[in-house]
């Protein structure tokens, strides 16, 4: 248990242990996008309420270097291409191809552009990030909705001025309900926050008469 525990968490050095510890959040990311689509996406009881735009947004915004070979060094930067191949490949396989597709899924790329414009440093405090992702995430949401609105419009036929009118008009509580998916920012927020938390041994001044007596 210890070892797979050090494995996962410990290092060699703090730089090691701290970039493991991101790959981990890198990691878990996918996972919570692959769940969303496998649970959330089939079963929630309130529509549009996903964990794939929050997730987006928190790596994104975050600024994540986690050290290692090529792949390892890019995961952050192309963490949105391997969250698109895991939503594509569940939609296909959940529910087959479907037109709004190519609008949900560069929906979901413009989200991360967005979120990327912040590069703020998982080292600043807690409610300073939090504020910030969550202005992101909720930003990402609305655009989102609109895009997707707009494509569904244009889709089904409606591409009249009353016609965007309409689906826009609908769409509202259902970006209302979509905003609610804000709750899973914090928690996001707080893993990456815990995960970076790595012991740095600092030296430290001893006296002189102090060292004598301790035989050093």
């Amino acid at each position: 248990m210890k070892k797979a525990a050090f494995k996962l968490f410990g290092g060699e050095n703090p730089e090691s242990v701290l970039a493991k510890r991101i790959k981990i959040f890198v990691l878990i990311g996918i996972v919570f996008v692959v769940l969303n689509k496998l649970t959330l996406s089939r079963f929630s009881p309130l529509p549009n309420f996903e964990m794939i735009i929050p997730t987006l947004c928190v790596v994104g915004c975050l600024s994540l270097h986690p050290s290692g070979n090529r792949f390892w060094r890019h995961s952050t930067r192309y963490f949105v291409m391997m969250a698109l191949i895991s939503v594509s490949l569940a939609d296909l396989l959940i529910w087959g191809f479907r037109s709004i597709y190519v609008f949900t899924w560069s929906g979901f790329m413009i989200c991360w552009l967005l979120a990327v414009r912040e590069k703020i440093s998982v080292f600043g405090k807690f409610r300073s990030l939090l504020w910030r992702t969550t202005l992101t995430a909720a930003l990402a949401i609305l655009i989102f909705d609109i895009y997707t609105s707009f494509g569904w419009a244009f889709l089904t036929g409606a591409r009249t001025f009353a016609g965007f009118t309409a689906v826009f008009l609908a769409q509202i509580p259902f970006t209302l309900y979509h905003l609610l998916s804000l709750l899973f920012v914090p928690p996001l927020v707080g893993l990456a926050k815990a995960l970076i938390k790595v012991k740095v041994p600092v030296p430290v001044a001893v006296p002189v008469a102090a060292k004598a007596r301790s035989g050093v």
